[in-house]
């Protein structure tokens, strides 16, 4: 496109400026309406909403720990020597278990907290679906202390003696006679934690297992560790409510978009002419035949012969290329002109792009003899006389036809030009006959 060539995409934004203004004034308009509604209800009145305020929190830890000392000589241990933290003890050198529960209490400000411990040897025969055949409990220990201090730790310790739980479960299998299912032994224990928390009252209860099991001249121990359990108090409150990032840039984002895109769209319909000409609609027509038939197009300048032949006028471009798809032929683009060719039998078709007036120069369309001119037509070329004429000054006033053709102009040959005064009569011309008769 040349530098005289209107803006296209001005030409587009235009068309779909007239053709959408509507919708887009439209659109505008409900995001104001929505970017007003956003921050209104955003930084404005956002309201109130209901949440849970933890009141006062309790968190109680308890664990077991547990330890065997050597009381039988032995090639390994020295007697006496302590030993903790094991998965399995040996029976027959250290057959006593000592088992210490340590439980312990966090919160922010507590008063008057009261903690108990209780422990119960359990001794059972269970079978494979649950049912407990025979059950037999044994208390082993209870601690309650009273003021105790949040962190502070409460001990409740009892010993185990593995010897005499195997002798106690083949005492009461052999009385039974039988032991149907599996014979368990494990310590249940009970930790509860009573107070003020936070200056509300508070109570929490906890349950620990480890499990004991024999396996003769061993016995295993199986403990859960560290258990902790949270106990909160909560109440509802009324608080404003509040809204992330995106939602408070978007709303004033939205409404400002809104109010320069409906101004935008307003003073462009009130202050110019929106709608397209008749000449900008072709152009933009051509342009589209232009890009949608690219391939089809090449570009040089033919010579001065083709022009010589009759040529004929497309209306458009796609008519232009149609026409030589049909008779298998190509469109030429001339690279000074911008006319689009296409050469087939004795004739050249020809279609010369639409130029609609430029943007901002106040003027109307472009000349179109500006590319007719650069283009030597058919006649141009045909007739050297032509052009000798149509130089030459025609004395009564008269110019060529329209259309350029100068082979249509009769030029007096200068022995057929007559003075008024010595322009022949009616008489002459008798005498002139008279006398052609006579001879």
């Amino acid at each position: 496109m040349s530098a005289d060539a209107p803006n296209e995409r001005r030409l587009r934004l235009r068309a779909v400026l007239n053709a959408q203004s509507t919708a887009i004034l439209v659109v505008c308009l409900l995001l104001v309406a929505v970017g007003a509604g956003l921050a209104y209800t955003t930084h404005v009145d956002p309201g109130t909403e209901t949440e849970s305020r933890t009141v006062s929190s309790l968190t109680v830890e308890s664990e077991y720990r547990h330890s065997a000392t050597v009381t039988e000589p032995n090639a390994v241990f020295e007697t006496g020597t302590v030993l903790d933290g094991r998965d399995t003890y040996f029976t027959r050198v250290a057959p006593e278990l000592d088992v210490d529960v340590a439980t312990s209490y966090a919160a922010s400000t507590a008063e008057n907290v009261t903690v108990e411990v209780g422990s119960t040897l359990v001794i059972r025969n269970v079978g494979e679906e649950g049912t407990v055949y025979w059950r037999e409990t044994d208390p082993l220990a209870s601690e309650t202390v009273s003021g105790v201090s949040p962190g502070q730790t409460v001990n409740a310790s009892f010993a185990l003696n593995s010897t005499a739980i195997d002798g106690r479960v083949a005492s009461i299998e052999e009385e039974l006679g039988a032991s149907p299912g599996e014979t368990e032994t494990f310590v249940t224990t009970e930790v509860a934690v009573d107070g003020s928390i936070g200056g509300v009252p508070t109570a929490s209860t906890q349950t620990l297992d480890m499990t004991i099991t024999h396996g003769g001249d061993t016995y295993s121990v199986s403990e859960p560790g560290v258990q902790s359990d949270t106990t909160e108090r909560t109440e509802p409150v009324t608080v404003e409510r509040e809204y992330g990032v995106l939602r408070s840039f978007g709303g004033p984002l939205l409404l400002l978009v809104g109010l320069v895109g409906a101004g935008g769209i307003g003073y462009a319909t009130r202050e110019y002419d929106l709608a397209l000409t008749d000449a900008e609609r072709e152009y933009l027509s051509y342009r589209d035949d232009r890009a949608e038939f690219a391939e089809w197009i090449t570009t040089f300048r033919l010579p001065a012969s083709v022009h010589e032949r009759p040529t004929a006028e497309a209306g458009s471009l796609r008519d232009l290329v149609d026409f030589a798809i049909d008779n298998d032929t190509g469109v030429v683009e001339d690279p000074e002109t911008g006319a689009f060719h296409a050469v087939s039998g004795e004739f050249v078709y020809t279609y010369r792009p639409p130029a609609p007036a430029v943007e901002g120069d106040g003027e109307g369309p472009a000349d179109a003899d500006a590319i007719t001119d650069a283009d030597p037509g058919p006649t141009a070329a045909a007739s050297p006389d032509a052009a000798a004429t149509a130089s030459a000054p025609v004395g009564d006033g008269d110019s060529p036809d329209a259309d350029g053709d100068a082979s249509d102009v009769d030029v007096p040959k200068e022995e057929d030009v007559w003075d008024a005064d010595s322009r022949p009569t009616d008489a002459d011309a008798e005498d002139s006959d008279e006398r052609d008769d006579g001879a």
